[in-house]
């Protein structure tokens, strides 16, 4: 046993696969127990849970449907647990900086410190920032992952003289391409990728007259091409999408109906995107996220930084004692060239493909993931660059390079868990106001903070996994995103059939329950039309539409539903937020001693909130009880907010119309608050 190790620690490869392991686990999993579900999960979740994992394959139906198979597997596999999503996208992000070991160790093998350093940029790579995103990405990381597999496996076969072995090898690597074409069709550059590896590799085996090497190459990556052929004739001829993007029929009648600018614009962001991916993405988002970051992220951010770099210098030191046989300084200048040109011309063949279907890389966008597939290729053209420093400068710049990045995703994984952390906490307060809702109610959500959903599904996924966790062709509780568009529909009571791939949408705006997230208290507000209470924060287009929204399409009665700990988490702790849900229920049905009793715990606990309009109800409810002396209190907290009073007596004007029972003296809260 003692002798397997000590060949271990002297075996090189294994050092530089477990400072890759290391670095991959210090700069993305140490954030994993702080992340969550986004965006595009929440619909597949639903679906998942409310239709059975069998659902996802004909969801997937309308643009990549054996995405569907291996999702609907997957899913099957890790359930709705959110760290299971997140370790599984860790994987392929790992698997995949083994693949890109193995072709530069197989392209490069005298250049072990070199190809190990670049494998370490490569993981690290600050230009794809959506990995936190796992249950959605994990579809790319595989994707991605399985086709530099498949050229590895490729490159290895070409160096094996038992054919045996080569045949093997080379029907995994067939499997593979079909693989993540039928995955990811915007991926088919890493076509062009292999063709380049490979010709450069048998280059490297002594093929040097031109015509010979393009024959040699053909004849060993016609297979390739066959399967390639197959899946744009399926994809062409056969596949009908229903998205633009991924139709390519409709992509080609655009660029018939409008060739001359659709051709300047394939130029323009090709030029664009390079320059995105090689260079800028090593400084612009960085900079983006390094300036906006909190003194405490930033200082946990470069800690954690400083120790993968220290771990990458310590392999430079035993590297240098133990296999100091590179030859890198020695031909440098053959190094910088093929990088250069082997570089360029994979990253051209990983975005042009996403520019001729009208997409392109966004560095600003977290959520995109067309930075991901190029990084083969801007690896090659960075080290390039790096060799062209002086040899003692190079060591560096490469930790700087890696120490940037590293903070960099660390800073990116800490902005994605605190919107983790306010969607999870903003849908456990909805259970604490919200012990049920009715079905067809159209809930509506806007916040100033920069959380605002983007999809409709981001509301009524999660609000239908919590109250109504049951078999279901389509969501109970509908859903919409506030905006300037669909604001106008509320003010005409539309109604719509919507589709969410293939989940069926009925949208009655008429049943609107409009939900707004104070910036400064981080609590959820359940806008009442018939006397709504606006945050002196409150955007425009929510108190536009606030009058529309029901608030007895909140049913009072009854238990909270828990949600579900495997997506939720466990219940945040009981402050202010919980005691303001549980007095907006009580003030719902008018019980006023339950807001004395819940006023009462409010003080012995000593809670308090920067968002005096979430005092009404606790002056509302100590006002009907005779509590003059609280009344009182709350009164001056809510006197010195000249915006919150505004609001609130502009909704005073009239009365609320609430029943007789409630005992509700809207003129003695209007006098109090508006005529002081």
């Amino acid at each position: 046993m003692k002798q397997t190790v000590q060949k271990l620690l002297h075996n090189e490869t294994f050092i530089a696969t477990l400072l890759i392991l290391l670095t991959t686990l210090i700069t993305y999993g140490v954030s994993i127990p702080k992340l969550g579900y986004y965006h595009d999960d929440w619909y597949l979740l639903w679906s998942g849970q409310a239709r059975g994992a069998a659902s996802i394959i004909p969801l997937f139906s309308t643009d990549r449907p054996f995405m569907g198979v291996i999702y609907s597997f997957v899913y099957r596999l890790l359930g709705d647990t959110i760290i299971n999503w997140h370790l599984y996208a860790l994987l392929w992000r790992f698997i995949g900086g083994l693949a890109f070991f193995w072709i530069l160790r197989l392209l490069w093998p005298n250049h072990k410190y070199l190809t190990t350093m670049m494998v370490l940029l490569f993981m690290v790579y600050p230009g794809f920032l959506s990995i936190p995103n796992a249950n959605t990405k994990q579809n790319h990381l595989y994707g991605f992952g399985t086709a530099l597999l498949s050229i590895a496996l490729m490159l290895q076969a070409t160096k094996l003289k038992h054919s045996g072995w080569k045949i093997i090898l080379y029907l995994f690597s067939l499997i593979l391409t079909a693989n993540y074409l039928f995955i990811y069709e915007y991926m088919i550059g890493f076509e062009g990728t292999r063709i380049i590896l490979l010709g450069y590799a048998l280059f490297q085996d002594g093929i040097k007259n031109i015509r010979s090497l393009i024959r040699e190459t053909l004849t060993r990556v016609w297979p390739y091409l066959l399967v390639t052929a197959g899946f744009l004739y399926w994809r062409i001829f056969v596949f009908e999408g229903a998205r633009n993007a991924t139709d390519a029929g409709r992509l080609a009648e655009t660029y018939l109906i409008d060739f001359r600018h659709m051709s300047f614009r394939l130029v323009l962001e090709t030029v664009k995107d390079f320059l995105d991916t090689s260079i800028f993405a090593w400084f612009v988002t960085p900079y983006q996220l390094i300036t906006t970051a909190r003194y405490a992220y930033l200082g946990n951010a470069v800690v954690i930084a400083g120790v993968v770099v220290a771990l990458a210098l310590l392999y430079a030191v035993i590297y240098k004692k133990f296999w100091n046989m590179d030859a890198s300084e020695k031909d440098s200048q053959s190094l910088i060239r093929d990088f250069v040109w082997i570089g360029s011309l994979v990253i051209l063949c990983a975005i042009v493909p996403v520019i001729l279907s009208g997409r392109h890389v966004e560095l600003s966008d977290t959520y995109k993931s067309y930075g991901l597939h190029p990084i083969p290729g801007v690896i090659l053209f960075v080290t390039a660059i790096v060799l062209t420093q002086q040899p003692g400068f190079r060591k560096w710049i490469l930790a700087a390079l890696i120490g940037i990045s590293v903070t960099t995703q660390l800073l990116n994984a800490a902005d994605w868990g605190e919107y983790w952390e306010y969607q999870r906490r903003m849908w456990w307060q909805l259970t604490w106001r919200a012990p049920d809702i009715q079905d067809d109610t159209m809930v509506m959500t806007y916040s100033t903070e920069g959380y605002n959903p983007q999809q409709d599904y981001e509301v009524w996924g999660p609000i239908n996994l919590i109250y109504r966790p049951h078999i279901a062709e389509s969501p109970s509780i509908q859903a919409e995103v506030l905006n300037s568009d669909t604001v106008y529909k509320v003010f005409n009571k539309e109604e719509a059939e919507n589709w969410v791939r293939d989940i069926p949408l009925h949208r009655d705006y008429g049943n609107l329950l409009l939900l707004s997230i104070s910036p400064i208290s981080s609590c959820l507000h359940i806008i009442d039309g018939a006397l709504p209470v606006y945050s002196e924060w409150e955007a425009l287009l929510t108190m536009q539409a606030g009058e529309y929204s029901q608030v007895d399409r909140v049913v009072p009665s009854g238990t909270s539903p828990i949600p579900p700990a495997a997506i939720f988490g466990s219940e945040p702790e009981h402050d202010w937020c919980y005691y303001y849900q549980k007095a907006s229920l009580a003030r719902q049905t008018g019980d006023w001693e339950e807001i004395g009793k819940l006023y009462k715990e409010v003080k012995r606990l000593k809670l308090n909130t920067s968002d005096k309009s979430e005092m009404v109800p606790f002056l509302e409810g100590l006002m009907h009880l005779g509590e003059d002396e609280d009344v009182r209190t709350i009164y001056k907290q809510i006197r010195g907010r000249p915006k919150t009073r505004t609001l609130l007596c502009q909704s005073l004007a009239e009365d609320p119309g609430y029943p007789a029972e409630f005992g509700y003296d809207y003129q003695a809260i209007q006098q109090l608050l508006c005529k002081n």
